[in-house]
């Protein structure tokens, strides 16, 4: 049972998600694909956006754009497509971007405005980040008036604009909305091609007249955010994969490499083996915690680099199939971790299957 587990991800669920988050916000999106789509597979993702007409993605670095514009499917995109990637974080080097016409840069502080436009990069390439205070990327709320002159001074029309609306408060948040659309208006809301404030978070608590789009990252891939549910999205993962092997544990002192008793297993009888570890990226944090076989729940014993060891009853055979993290808000009381902690550590030796086909 080479592979026995894997992710699987439905694309139909994807799509759906992206058609339902731009009715309820009546905006366009902008899908964070980041963290190999936040565990779901980056290529397959990126093709999946083009699919739904998206126009904009997002991914934290150079490398990751780099990987999805160098496949195949994406270097025979027609050039009236006008799909294209937004990096966040500074990528330095603005050479880097010389063979990547469909590549945007985020503008992280005023030195760096000044350089790309130094390297004659166009504005209508870069999208302005716009630091409140959160202590992230961007521009800082103290150098504002200098980057207002230079705007004005220099006429420049850019891609794009954008902060972090993200807060405990949320009066901060009504604050960081009050500010950015003061700013974008003092400026010109027609030097901006794209304006953007809210990450998937931020959707549920407000609404921003003066944006273009909302940038979501979980919501596109129907993870919820605790506390907060829209009943029309779709969950798009299932980690799933079949029993490879069982044995009768019952005489027996050790279970791998601890003692029966250490995992809980003292008056056990049955163990059953399942081919995922933590070299997959599943953590040794989910030991004690469950999975379903036949619908039915099972604990799970122990996991090494790997396996992991389920205690199960005589119901379970070989071959049965074994849902994960089959409840995201059960997998946070077990775990301590968010389900988008877990899929982002999913290593690439587990292997993700789509379903549904690219049109």
């Amino acid at each position: 049972m080479e592979h026995s587990f894997y992710l699987e991800v439905n694309r139909e669920a994807i799509l759906h998600n992206i058609n339902v988050l731009r009715k309820w916000k009546r905006k366009d999106i902008i899908p964070v694909i980041k963290a190999n789509a936040y565990g779901h597979g980056m290529l397959e993702m990126a093709k999946t956006c083009v699919q739904a007409g998206v126009t904009q993605v997002a991914v934290a670095r150079y490398e990751e754009a780099k990987k999805i514009l160098e496949d195949s499917y994406f270097q025979s995109l027609s050039k009236e497509c006008s799909f294209q990637i937004l990096i966040f974080e500074s990528i330095g080097d603005f050479s880097l971007l010389d063979d990547f016409p469909r590549m945007d840069i985020s503008i992280n502080s005023l030195e760096e405005l000044e350089k790309a436009l130094e390297y004659h990069i166009s504005p209508k390439k870069m999208q302005v980040k716009i630091d409140f205070s959160f202590g992230r990327n961007g521009i800082q709320e103290k150098d504002l008036p200098f980057f207002i002159k230079k705007v004005k001074e220099e006429n420049l029309t850019f891609k794009g604009i954008f902060s972090h609306l993200f807060s405990s408060s949320y009066e901060d948040g009504l604050l960081c909305i009050k500010k950015f659309s003061s700013l974008v208006q003092e400026m010109g809301k027609e030097r901006f091609d794209r304006i953007h404030l809210q990450n998937s978070a931020a959707s549920y608590n407000y609404d921003c007249d003066i944006v273009t789009d909302i940038r979501v990252g979980m919501l596109t891939y129907g993870l919820q955010e605790p506390g907060y549910f829209h009943e029309e999205l779709q969950r798009a993962f299932c980690l799933k994969g079949k029993i490879d092997s069982i044995r009768c544990v019952e005489n027996m002192k050790y279970l791998a490499y601890e003692g029966k008793e250490d995992v809980g297993m003292k008056f056990a009888k049955w163990a059953a083996k399942i081919k995922i570890g933590y070299a997959d990226g599943f953590g040794k944090e989910n030991e004690n915690g469950s999975c379903i076989i036949q619908r039915k729940e099972y604990r799970i014993a122990e996991v090494t680099m790997d396996n992991t060891f389920l205690e199960v009853d005589e119901r379970v055979k070989v071959g049965d199939e074994v849902l994960l993290f089959y409840n995201p808000t059960k997998t946070k009381q077990e775990t301590g971790k968010e389900i988008h902690e877990h899929l982002t550590g999913l290593t690439n030796r587990l292997p993700r299957k789509w379903i549904g086909e690219i049109k």
